[in-house]
């Protein structure tokens, strides 16, 4: 399969695993949505800042750096993939000794155990970063797709089971926890791939001269783009908060996604035209050119149908939300 091919078949199945995934927990939202308060979403949003932050620690912009590079071996692969376990026990240590700390911040006791459990995905998240990498070098997409639709369905099984008997925030929590856990266990039982015992301190710092950049561009990017929650959880409510995180899942629902197909099948694609810098820049200008065109369009349309939607589908009692939606 040649290079195009491999792309439209990329696009396709990761289209197909994305809006799969995506209609699930759209579901599974306004179940739950329905199940829960505002000031629930208010909580879990809270938590989810610091859990995205961490996030980018752990790949530390390695995963990128593997999917550039041309001629990875499997000291390549097992060195980061022990630096991100490495990472994460140690971002979940911390986690567990600074969760008071954060609470008495926001000024909400309830958020310290919610955070010390939460933790723990990052633990289990690392465990499984390099062979969703190796996936995604590979433009194959097809398992993903299917491992990303199955625990999108149980965690989504758990949460509103949870829910309905009374869990609260919890049922968030378990939610969340179990997507990262079915996920992982599928990706190790069907990518094939182990680590050996290598720690190679020349490959890490090879690919570290090029991740280094992604981990500032990703701070930066995932420190922008939660400052809102930061501000709205520590001089507001929760349930202020709950209402905003539930415009703002709106509003991803369509945008993110969209770019999130186009970016992850493009890099591996761009990766293997690096070296030809015409068709590397004609390939990403019409990449941007036509996610814009796509995003705006439903950006126009969904803040037009705003209230209608929110109130349909998830009741009066998220009314608030309906100006942050058509805002955003």
């Amino acid at each position: 399969m040649d290079l195009k091919q491999q792309a439209i078949s990329g696009v396709l199945w990761n289209s197909i695993g994305k809006f799969s995934a995506m209609g699930i927990e759209f579901v599974v939202g306004i179940i739950l949505a329905r199940l829960l308060s505002p000031k629930e979403f208010g909580l879990i949003g809270t938590i989810m800042v610091i859990i995205s932050l961490s996030q980018v620690f752990i790949n530390s912009g390695f995963n990128q750096a593997l999917v550039r590079k041309q001629d990875c071996s499997q000291a390549d692969y097992s060195t980061v993939f022990f630096f991100n376990l490495a990472v994460g026990f140690f971002l979940f240590l911390i986690l567990l000794l600074s969760a008071g700390a954060i609470s008495q911040f926001y000024n909400n006791p309830e958020l310290k155990p919610l955070i010390q459990i939460v933790g723990l995905g990052l633990i289990i998240s690392a465990l499984t970063m390099i062979q969703s990498t190796r996936l995604i070098k590979q433009i194959d997409f097809k398992l993903q797709t299917k491992i990303s639709v199955i625990a999108s369905v149980i965690s989504g099984i758990v949460a509103v089971s949870l829910a309905f008997n009374g869990f609260g925030v919890w049922s968030l929590v378990a939610k969340y926890l179990t997507n990262q856990t079915v996920n992982s266990a599928l990706l190790w039982m069907w990518s094939r791939w182990k680590p050996d015992w290598v720690f190679n301190y020349n490959s890490l710092k090879d690919l570290f001269a090029f991740g280094s950049k992604l981990l500032l561009s990703g701070l930066i990017g995932t420190f922008f783009t939660n400052i809102y929650y930061v501000v709205i959880g520590k001089y507001f409510s929760p349930s202020d908060l709950g209402f905003y995180t539930r415009a703002e899942l709106f509003k991803n629902l369509p945008s993110q996604n969209i770019s999130d197909i186009l970016t992850s099948v493009s890099y591996p694609v761009l990766s293997k035209v690096q070296h030809d810098p015409e068709q590397l820049k004609a390939v990403l200008q019409k990449m941007i050119t036509t996610t814009f065109f796509v995003v705006a369009l439903l950006m126009f349309g969904l803040a037009a149908v705003a209230k209608a939607l929110i109130i349909t589908l998830v009741g009066l009692q998220w009314s608030q939300s309906i100006i942050y939606l058509q805002m955003l």
